[in-house]
């Protein structure tokens, strides 16, 4: 027994300093998982957001080209509007009324996330706390006679309000524009000789998120005008 004593008194212990450097190579190694999960957390979130971006933008795209027929500021049917085989609106007659489809209102007035004075900011998110602050945009009696003004204000809701998209700053920036092509240069903002069409319209949506760092662009054709 005294010889077993005097064997574990002669066993060396763990020094201060080797105490403090496994101390110190644990902490290290918790900072870098928490760094790692902190790196995960943003990722996914970030992701999310990618995921719903390219659901919205497509959804604008769907809005245009689903509504391509229709007057702004008007109601098609009840006003009898028809549209002839160029894809122009007439009356009853058959003439040619001057009047404007969706994808041209949008050529020369271009949708904007923005406050009044057209300038690119976040939605004020105190304004949309509560869930009784959002409105339905179809209720009986409170929509527009048309789609085009209806599908914009339905757009100025969703991402106006973020309500699906997060917004951190000014470069954050959510537009729709139209861009028209034709061959003759008459009432076209681009000319290209390979365009044989009255008017080909091109839609392009964009939609910045995370600071303006991830860009989600969508170019498709809205509409087209044919020639005789």
């Amino acid at each position: 027994m005294i010889k077993f004593l005097n064997k574990r008194k002669k066993q060396s212990g763990m020094t201060l300093l080797e105490a403090l450097m496994s101390t110190a190579i644990v902490g290290i190694g918790f900072v870098a998982i928490f760094q790692m999960v902190n790196f995960s957390v943003q990722s996914i979130d970030t992701s999310g957001e990618r995921t719903k971006a390219n659901y919205l933008v497509s959804m604008i795209a769907e809005d245009i080209i689903g509504h391509r027929n229709t007057i702004y500021k008007h109601n098609a049917e009840e006003e009898a509007i028809t549209f002839n085989a160029e894809g122009k609106p007439t009356n009853s007659a058959g003439d040619i009324l001057e009047l404007k489809k969706f994808a041209e209102h949008l050529v020369d007035n271009s949708w904007e996330v923005g406050d009044e004075e057209g300038n690119n900011v976040c939605a004020n998110k105190a304004n949309y706390v509560n869930k009784e602050d959002i409105n339905n945009l179809y209720v009986a009696g409170e929509e527009n006679i048309d789609a085009p003004r209806n599908k914009e204000r339905k757009w100025d809701e969703i991402f106006g309000s973020d309500r699906y998209l997060k917004c951190k700053s000014k470069k954050d920036i959510k537009n729709v524009k139209i861009f028209k092509i034709c061959k003759w240069g008459e009432d076209c903002q681009y000319v290209n000789e390979n365009v044989y069409d009255d008017g080909l319209f091109i839609g392009r949506v964009q939609v910045n998120i995370n600071d303006g760092k991830k860009r989600k662009f969508l170019y498709f054709t809205a509409d087209y005008q044919l020639r005789k």
